[in-house]
């Protein structure tokens, strides 16, 4: 019906209006009663990085270091830093309307992948996601990289989708050549630049980055066309790291090229005072950083901790089983939201999204198995998985896991053609 069809091509809209006024709101209520003032350290270095930038024109810590984060997030934050507090309120507003851009993001993707019924999940789900609105009021580089994670997605979908967007059994060869299409060519263009500023964002993304160009190498049945959009990909990440690159050495000695915070972490991770949450208090009860450069510590660091590895592999293991559960822990790891209402709602959104995920991949292996279905799956589950392998070497957070809400929920959104199929319209009329 021309009603029905109108409504849903507004439901993204929709979507888009309720996560906004949600995330928010939010940012609205936080500011009320705690004003500009940062929970986290994580936010107190990030803030401090982007007002050295405003003040003096160098991006830096307050306590010296030059490259401990990569600079994008921090050049986001610097837009409103200038404002002093009250930019604190802006930058968290400005992360609400990211956080809806990436709810109708989601919708548009499943939409696209799945369907109008299934995009409703997924935007619905991600549009209430207590995760997502959260995490909008702090200043942590998650949301910035949920965004950019989801749109390189995006991208990604439209260059591995079977031509005739079904993808039932008896499909056809799959994208045999779309590449004469200008959405084809403008999608290219979106991982190639999407890619590199999720990096820049988060040095971790590197793996995933390479593993998604891979897995278009394999979806594209023209190799040597796929294998020069590879390396065109690895020139573009190679383009946007230089400056970066360049940048530290001028101000470090090294071109540190995915931070200086690598070893550190590592060492969190897996030095002999790790437990599998952050603690870096080992960085005060070492004297031999004395005199030592932020690079050079970030050197020694990293071979301490694999050295570490390397003497107690059973260790690592056992660590790596504490790490996962922390990750996806239902509940906040955090003592002061693991109780009460927050703890509650946090259980039983993640417990419902699992399970409406599981059901999606069930169906997708043994009920109804196509190509787009399986290609869909393939691309959201894979940043799950590897972020999720990822965390088990390095710290295990809840935290780490919020980037990777929004693609369980666009998993989820394909249980909808299992609890909910369509009707069948011979028999309906």
């Amino acid at each position: 019906a021309p009603g029905l069809n109108s409504a849903r091509s507004k439901a993204g809209l929709w979507l888009f209006v309720l996560a906004l006024l949600l995330r928010a709101g939010w940012v609205g209520f936080q500011w009320h009663a705690t004003g500009p003032a940062f929970e986290f350290d994580d936010e107190r270095l990030h803030w401090a990085m982007a007002s050295n930038l405003v003040e003096t024109g160098q991006m830096f810590t307050d306590d010296g270091r030059f490259a401990a984060r990569m600079p994008l997030y921090p050049l986001f934050l610097a837009i409103f830093a200038g404002a002093g507090e009250t930019g604190v309120l802006f930058a968290r507003l400005a992360q609400a309307a990211l956080g809806a851009v990436t709810v109708w993001l989601i919708y548009r993707l499943a939409r696209a992948a799945l369907g109008p019924r299934p995009a409703l999940l997924a935007g619905g789900l991600a549009c209430i996601d207590p995760y997502g609105i959260f995490f909008a009021n702090l200043l942590l580089s998650e949301v910035l990289f949920t965004l950019l994670a989801v749109a390189v997605t995006v991208a990604a979908w439209r260059l591995i989708r079977p031509v005739n967007g079904v993808g039932g059994p008896d499909d056809p060869a799959p994208v045999d050549d779309p590449s004469s299409g200008p959405t084809f060519h403008k999608s290219a263009l979106m991982v190639a630049v999407l890619g590199p500023a999720a990096i820049l964002t988060r040095p971790s993304a590197l793996g995933w980055m390479i593993l998604l160009w891979l897995l278009l190498w394999l979806y594209d049945r023209n190799k040597r066309r796929a294998t020069l959009r590879v390396l065109a990909y690895a020139g573009a990440l190679g383009a946007f790291l230089l400056p970066w690159g360049l940048r530290n050495h001028h101000a470090i000695g090294s071109y540190a090229w995915l931070s200086t915070n690598g070893g550190v972490t590592l060492y969190d991770a897996q030095g002999p005072q790790a437990d599998g949450s952050s603690n870096q208090q080992f960085l005060e009860k070492m004297p031999e950083f004395s005199g030592l450069g932020e690079a050079e510590r970030d050197r020694l660091l990293r071979d301490k901790a694999l050295e570490q590895m390397k003497r107690d592999p059973a260790r690592v293991v056992h660590l790596a089983v504490v790490k996962f559960l922390r990750t996806w822990n239902p509940v906040p790891n955090f003592e002061a939201y693991r109780g009460g209402l927050t703890a509650v709602a946090s259980a039983l959104f993640t417990a419902l999204v699992l399970l409406l995920a599981a059901v999606a991949i069930w169906r997708t292996a043994f009920v109804r198995r196509s190509r787009a279905g399986v290609r869909y799956q393939t691309l959201v589950w894979l940043p799950i998985v590897y972020f999720t392998l990822l965390h088990c070497i390095f710290i295990g957070s809840l935290r780490y896991r919020v980037p990777l809400m929004p693609f369980v929920e666009l998993s989820a959104a394909a249980a909808v053609c299992a609890i909910w199929p369509k009707p069948n319209r011979a028999t309906s009329e």
